[in-house]
């Protein structure tokens, strides 16, 4: 059973106490960096205690040297800062029509940080891969059942892991992270090492390193091939195509769902993201969809960050009105008016709708 003493004392809202999935509360994503305290957890087996001073990552498989990177040799290794987003493939699932199988997340899986660590490709250097090496798999030290893996009725005992092509392995701003937002990585988070893949959903970013193992062939594991995968209707888990790139969004940070606000001008605001690329706009409608204005956005500062958004609305009549918010990044990506159903409800980025009642005061 997970210790959830530290979410409880967080603005947190627990989804689900063991293993811990907890989510952020909106008006909390109009910071530019999510606290640590405030950031979602989504965990798939318990947090495994970790002796750092025994801890070591393993890196073997097709290399010509394979090695054992011990905490302190990662700490004196060349880092890099590298500010991320990372949100979780099911995140705002809660919304999916019909519902979707999972974890019931609201809007709230999701958060930035400022992460610090070694770029995997430096480490690989240490172990020399052989040029047939095309893939590489990242194993947590974390491990338990799952209720849908094969052998549902006795399923046996796995450990977290998730493999990257190499293109994406070698990204400088591909990660083996021991700190966020400038503190020691959180239990809760990974420690002592996680990998960080930017612009890609988070159950790539594996936590609690313990095993890199380089391949030639791709993997075959129940979390990569059978659980994040978007199933169809009618369709099996192995024949869905895997989740990898976050798809562009947008949320309604303020007003709030069910707010009453005056009459007057009233400030909408927002963050919104994309994993291929910066966005290009935001826009706002006010009237069921029929018109759309564009809202004020902030530059982007990190190509995996999210940005801020605001815009002014003339609430001229009392009533109850429904706001929406929909994002298109630069390569002209644009949130939809319905997610694609699938199975699980992953990347859900519908248009967000949040119902507000205007009064007189």
């Amino acid at each position: 059973m997970t210790d959830t003493s530290s979410v409880a004392k967080s603005q947190l809202t627990v989804i689900s106490p063991d293993p811990i999935c907890a989510s952020a509360r909106l008006p909390s994503l109009e910071e530019g960096i999510t606290p640590n305290s405030n950031y979602f957890i989504r965990n798939h087996f318990g947090v495994p205690n970790i002796d750092v001073s025994t801890w070591s990552i393993s890196i073997w498989g097709e290399v010509d040297n394979p090695v054992m990177v011990r905490y302190e040799e990662l700490l004196e290794m060349p880092s890099r800062e590298v500010k991320s987003l990372l949100e979780c493939a099911g995140n705002s699932r809660s919304t999916m029509q019909p519902p979707a199988e999972g974890v019931a997340w609201d809007h709230g899986a999701v958060g930035t940080a400022v992460w610090k660590g070694v770029p995997v490709g430096t480490v690989l250097e240490k172990a020399s891969m052989r040029k047939i090496a095309k893939n590489v798999l990242f194993e947590g030290a974390d491990y338990g059942r799952e209720r849908n893996a094969p052998g549902a009725l006795a399923p046996r005992e796995l450990s977290y892991a998730m493999s990257l092509p190499m293109e994406k392995v070698l990204n400088p701003d591909t990660l083996l992270v021991y700190e966020m937002n400038g503190e020691t990585l959180p239990p809760e988070h990974g420690y002592p090492v996680r990998l960080l893949v930017p612009g890609w959903y988070g159950m790539a970013s594996v936590k609690w390193l313990a095993n890199i193992r380089v391949l030639e062939n791709p993997f075959r594991g129940f979390h990569e091939n059978d659980y994040y995968v978007y199933v169809a209707e009618g369709a099996g888990d192995s024949v869905g195509q895997r989740v990898s790139i976050i798809k562009v969004k947008s949320l309604i940070t303020s007003p709030s769902r069910g707010e009453l606000v005056p009459l007057g001008t009233q400030r909408i605001r927002g963050v919104a993201w994309s994993g291929e690329s910066a966005i290009a706009k935001v826009e706002v409608s006010t009237n069921d969809g029929r018109d759309w204005q564009e809202a004020d956005i902030e530059g982007a500062d990190s190509p995996y960050g999210w940005q801020h958004w605001e815009y002014d609305w003339e609430a001229g009549h009392p009533g109850h009105y429904l706001l929406r918010a929909r994002a298109v990044d630069e390569q002209g990506n644009v949130q939809p008016s319905q997610a694609q159903w699938n199975f699980r409800g992953y990347s859900v980025n519908s248009i967000h709708v949040v119902p507000v009642t205007v009064h007189e005061v």
